[in-house]
């Protein structure tokens, strides 16, 4: 009977030890939530390019690459987000922000966009990092060719 008793005891304790401990995120959900701003960014910024495109007629092709290049950065970011940590990929189409006006902005917003994706990859590692450098470049040459 004691070594039931002790047993039980020993039992409780383990439980309560191991239910009190708070691991936190996994590590995939710290990628995932790392990789959401830029996806926000991409969503933003190819509803700005979108939007522009009819209103301004002399950029109205350069627009419409922005508006497909960066829906490209969206899906391929919302994929890798969704294959992380499927809960945070909800939060990419939230507004943040102020809707983006003029040309001009968008270009400024897009090279914001490029140094954000460049400064986070070097802070990721594999694949993720690879991505976030790609559409770092792909920001940069949409900011100085196609919206000079």
């Amino acid at each position: 009977m004691l070594r039931g008793a002790a047993v039980v005891g020993v039992s409780a304790a383990a439980g309560w030890a191991l239910t009190a401990c708070d691991t936190g995120p996994t590590q995939r959900q710290l990628d995932a939530e790392a990789l959401l701003p830029h996806a926000q960014s991409a969503y933003r910024q190819q509803r700005a390019a979108t939007g522009l495109a009819p209103r301004n007629t002399e950029y109205t092709e350069a627009l419409k690459t922005v508006a497909d290049q960066r829906g490209a950065h969206l899906t391929a970011l919302r994929d890798e987000i969704n294959r992380l940590h499927s809960s945070t990929a909800e939060q990419i189409e939230t507004p943040a922000g102020t809707p983006v006006a003029s040309v001009e902005a968008l270009r400024r917003d897009i090279e914001s966009a490029a140094k954000n994706a460049a400064n986070s990859c070097v802070r990721l590692s594999g694949f993720d990092a690879g991505l976030l450098g790609s559409v770092s470049a792909s920001c940069q040459t949409l900011a100085k060719v196609q919206l000079a």
